[in-house]
């Protein structure tokens, strides 16, 4: 992804940080972003450790995968040690995340994070959003909409100016 840092616009960051600027419940926190799935935990913890870390986000600048078989025992040790995770990740795989991170999607410090891109969304203000079930009274006790409009309103905004704040990192060992 072809975004700006604080050193510079750059495409190949695999490991930044800064504060987390996405009205997550992490918002505010000091947080370890991992564009790429391929560190070990020690890695992991080192560079955390070294950019005093409260949050560890996995999955930043789309880089996500669901698959990652180190993955759910880092975060479960991240967890264990009191820090915040997110997991970045589109929604087309909803189903297969929340199965896959199940052991610690109800954790108070775990934060999955489900991505809908919706382009061109600034004459879209009359547009009704729906979140709804999978069959007439199946699995939600009702459906919840709203206007683009509202959800514009009401949800936290994070203008693409404020990112160019986050700091890449260099990784040992890598």
């Amino acid at each position: 992804m072809d975004r700006d840092y604080k050193t510079g616009k750059s495409t190949d960051v695999g490991v930044f940080s800064g504060l987390e600027i996405e009205h997550t419940p992490a918002f505010g926190k000091q947080t370890l972003f991992l564009a790429r799935n391929d560190l070990v935990f020690d890695q992991i913890e080192e560079l955390a450790k070294t950019v005093n870390a409260e949050a560890i986000y996995f999955g930043a600048n789309r880089t996500f995968m669901p698959h990652v078989a180190t993955q759910l025992t880092q975060m479960m040790k991240l967890l264990d040690k009191g820090y915040w995770v997110t997991i970045d990740y589109p929604h087309a795989i909803h189903k297969q995340v929340k199965e896959n991170f199940r052991a610690v999607w109800t954790h108070d410090k775990f934060i999955p994070f489900c991505s809908v891109i919706f382009p061109n969304s600034e004459g879209d203000d009359n547009l009704c959003i729906k979140v709804d079930d999978t069959d007439f009274n199946s699995t939600n006790p009702g459906v919840w909409t709203m206007t683009m409009d509202h959800f514009k309103q009401t949800a936290g905004f994070t203008s693409w100016e404020e990112y160019k704040k986050d700091e890449p990192l260099e990784i040992k060992n890598a």
